[in-house]
């Protein structure tokens, strides 16, 4: 509820603002106790006002440059705008001035206007509902909240023109078809205009454990993957600029064409060897231990280590300044990638583990 209670902490601040307008106005009574108020105040004090400025200056023949500063009834509620409030140099510059002011003034109850609806709604999820289906330009959900809410969101009126799927070539075929379907058609059409998928089919798969429908109904195949392969035009990126280009000829060979874009080739960040790495790149052979295998204490432990690795040998993942020393790669931003769930709790119990046998070698 987050965004139901900025929305809530900006209509107070609204109201604020005309409650001092009335004041300065010193017309209406609790202008800014609720917005149905306010919209009374604006239609029968504010604009009547702005209504009259305008017709004493269309009455000006002279278009002098004192009637609009003299005319002007919003003077004592731009008190804390910078001095003078209208320059005095043209009559179309003060009364372009004139018009922002009053602009200003007008997008405050149109705001309150849009939040009218929260003072009728009183529960958080009514009033998420509206934000959602109302309000909100942006949507952000996964395929499969999608599905699990397909209902409720057709029941609300949820309407959108244009879907966007991240990582595509990943979401089972079915999963992918259903953030297609949740509106209701309009005039007998879909209101749909613009679907747009990105992805890359030469990655993993979507997950489908049970071998049968993996394989023999080719279940792990994508909708992307489907199109990809039946000859639907696409757009195909062909360079990359994530990775050095040693580190890119591991996976170059699954594409067609894949090249380098010139910032990594050229940047000291891509060149210069990490501290501590002898290599771009180590692939460490693990042998049998006591004829189990590689084994571990905790899930992902292997990646902690690795982190706390590089951390210890001073790779710079929270350092801003850049370093003049080639042998370390220093970037102008500190990054950590927390692909996994349970990282902080590994990182924190290897940390502590380290830091014990630290204590007791000293």
């Amino acid at each position: 509820y987050g965004r139901v209670n900025y929305v809530l902490a900006k209509r107070l601040e609204l109201l604020e603002r005309v409650g001092r307008l009335q004041k300065t106005l010193e017309a209406g009574e609790d202008a800014g106790a609720t917005c149905e108020l306010a919209h009374h105040f604006h239609v029968y004090h504010v604009r009547p006002r702005w209504e009259t400025f305008l017709a004493k200056c269309a009455q000006d023949q002279n278009k002098s440059i004192e009637t609009i500063s003299k005319e002007f009834p919003f003077h004592e509620f731009f008190d804390d705008a910078p001095k003078p409030l209208f320059p005095g140099k043209s009559y179309e510059e003060d009364m372009e001035v004139a018009q922002s002011c009053y602009r200003y003034i007008d997008h405050i109850f149109e705001e309150l206007e849009e939040f009218r609806a929260f003072e009728l709604l009183r529960s958080g999820l009514d009033r998420s509902k509206y934000l959602l289906v109302k309000e909100a330009k942006i949507i952000a959900m996964t395929c499969t909240h999608a599905a699990l809410k397909r209902s409720e969101l057709v029941q609300m009126g949820f309407k959108y023109d244009n879907i966007l799927m991240e990582e595509s070539a990943q979401i089972l075929e079915i999963e992918t078809f259903i953030p297609l379907l949740l509106q209701n058609p309009q005039d007998g059409r879909s209101r749909l205009k613009r679907w747009i998928m990105i992805g890359d089919h030469h990655q993993l798969p979507p997950v489908v454990k049970n071998m049968a429908f993996q394989k023999y109904c080719n279940m792990e195949q994508s909708l992307f993957t489907r199109m990809v392969r039946l000859g639907v035009p696409y757009v195909e990126l062909d360079a990359q600029g994530r990775a050095r280009p040693s580190i890119c000829n591991l996976y170059r060979w699954r594409y067609l064409a894949l090249g380098d874009l010139g910032h990594v080739t050229r940047l000291p960040e891509y060149r210069a060897a990490n501290a501590g790495l002898r290599y771009d790149f180590q692939l460490i052979n693990v042998d049998d231990f006591n004829g189990a295998g590689e084994t571990e204490p905790s899930p992902y432990f292997y990646q902690v280590s690795t982190y706390v690795f590089s951390l210890l040998h001073n790779t710079p993942f929270c350092k801003d300044e850049k370093s003049s020393d080639n042998s370390s790669r220093t970037g102008s931003h500190g990054r950590e990638c927390r692909p996994l769930t349970d990282f902080p709790s590994c990182f924190i119990s290897c940390f502590i583990n380290i830091l014990t046998s630290l204590f007791y070698l000293h």
